[in-house]
């Protein structure tokens, strides 16, 4: 079964329990339901939400879409 989960980069494992489990019995809930793996999983929300800080800042001081592209590299 495809699942939009894998297409947006959700850990395989998590994106197959979600699945399995119908969206229940998850360890922890950020941008995805975590199953598996769950301090990866907040190390990687912890940079989602460091990089919307920082991407917001900017955009806040006036800069354009185009310098917020090139603030993620």
């Amino acid at each position: 079964m495809l699942h939009i989960g894998y297409f947006l980069g959700y850990p395989y494992d998590d994106v197959h329990e979600f699945i399995v489990q119908h969206g229940e019995n998850y360890k922890v809930f950020g941008a995805w339901k975590v199953y598996t793996n769950v301090g990866q999983a907040l190390a990687t929300f912890e940079s989602y939400r460091a990089c919307t800080q920082r991407l917001t800042h900017i955009y806040q001081h006036g800069h354009s879409l185009a310098k917020l592209a090139q603030a993620t590299r």
